[in-house]
């Protein structure tokens, strides 16, 4: 496996434009929040008022418990199989051997939407700007079968 760097797997809160990309979530997130940052694949992760951290899914769809706390989410994020389940780190580095190379404005993408094929296609990963795949992702999760919990 190709070494990852944080900027490989994670993209901080600063670069997005978060407040653009969760009017495209309606209802899903109440309450006060801070954003994190976001996988590459548009993943959103944040910081509720009561200090725990979520994650609003854009493949599967919902809202994920992730950790009580920032500071252990800071801990859980650094082990090796929290970064394959969250943050898909053996498919970004398949995608960086291809030579997929991502710039910060951009998400990892694929066509079609997972939430019609039931899994995530390797050979049909694209890059796209992060807020155009976020609002995929949600008009796609609108529209396909809702994915039990």
């Amino acid at each position: 496996m190709n070494s990852l760097t944080w900027n490989d797997l994670f993209v901080d809160a600063a670069q997005l434009d978060f407040s653009g990309m969760l009017l495209e979530w309606p209802g899903l997130l109440s309450g006060e929040i801070r954003p994190i940052g976001a996988s590459v694949f548009g993943d959103l992760f944040f910081e509720r008022r009561s200090g725990e951290i979520v994650k609003l899914d854009v493949l599967e769809g919902g809202v994920h418990f992730i950790a009580n706390s920032f500071q252990q989410f800071s801990e859980v994020m650094n082990t090796i199989e929290w970064q394959e389940h969250h943050l898909l780190s053996d498919g970004v580095a398949l995608l960086k051997e291809k030579g997929m190379s991502r710039a910060s404005s951009e998400f990892f993408g694929f066509a079609p939407h997972p939430s019609f094929t039931g899994k995530i296609d390797w050979s049909k990963a694209m890059l796209l700007d992060a807020a155009v795949w976020n609002s995929i992702c949600a008009q796609a999760l609108r529209s396909a079968p809702a994915l039990e919990d």
